[in-house]
């Protein structure tokens, strides 16, 4: 009986999250009363604060540490699966993976780009210290290759990372704020030629 009731607890605690998420990314965070969150999945007022003493505050910050942290595994197996891959194909399989993490949590990316203001100092710690780390793998990956002799000995690596993220991130971020940078209808074919360029750059071709 204890085991179901906990099953039931962890559903409901993990309707609630999704359900706010939704509702922040719709409407915004201070737009979005408790009432509303409990109401959305039948359940009584009171329901929020008995999972998340905090309030919404607390659901804000659960949805950005979990979510960092499956990004952070997802990345993490990525770049170990990479290792051993020809250049090309490893930065192929890199960039599709995290534009994938990107667009797999759509409602998320809207509330950090929209709703930063009402992030907690600890929130926006934790979202900086996550970037840092994601850029400090690609720049270390690049710099194994660097040392392997697959690109230039003098190769740059952190303006270098920086420049190829950027690229990639520009349609992810794109497709978040609805802002058109540039007119990209093939998505798989726009990362080739970043890809490709790039190690035209990075090989002095």
């Amino acid at each position: 009986m204890s085991g179901i009731r906990s099953e039931q607890a962890a559903e409901t605690r993990e309707k609630l999250l999704e359900t706010a998420k939704s509702l922040f990314a719709e409407k915004g965070f201070h737009a979005t009363p408790v009432r509303s969150i409990n109401r959305s999945i039948n359940m009584g007022d009171g329901i929020l604060y008995h999972y998340f003493p905090g309030g919404k505050r607390e659901i804000l910050t659960v949805l950005i540490r979990e979510s960092l942290d499956r990004r952070r595994e997802a990345i993490g197996q990525t770049n170990r699966s990479v290792e051993h891959l020809p250049l090309r194909d490893a930065l192929l399989i890199f960039v599709r993976k995290l534009f994938g993490l990107f667009m797999d949590d759509l409602d998320l990316m809207k509330i950090l780009f929209r709703e930063n203001d009402v992030l907690e100092q600890e929130d926006s710690r934790r979202l900086s210290f996550w970037v840092e780390e994601h850029f400090t793998v690609f720049s270390n990956f690049l710099d194994r290759r660097r040392l392997n002799g697959e690109i230039k000995a003098n190769l740059d690596v952190t303006l270098a990372t920086r420049q190829f993220l950027t690229m990639v991130m520009q349609i992810g971020i794109s497709r978040i704020t609805g802002i058109q940078f540039f007119n990209e209808p093939d998505i798989d074919r726009y990362f080739e030629r970043v890809v490709d360029f790039s190690i035209g750059l990075w090989k002095g071709l």
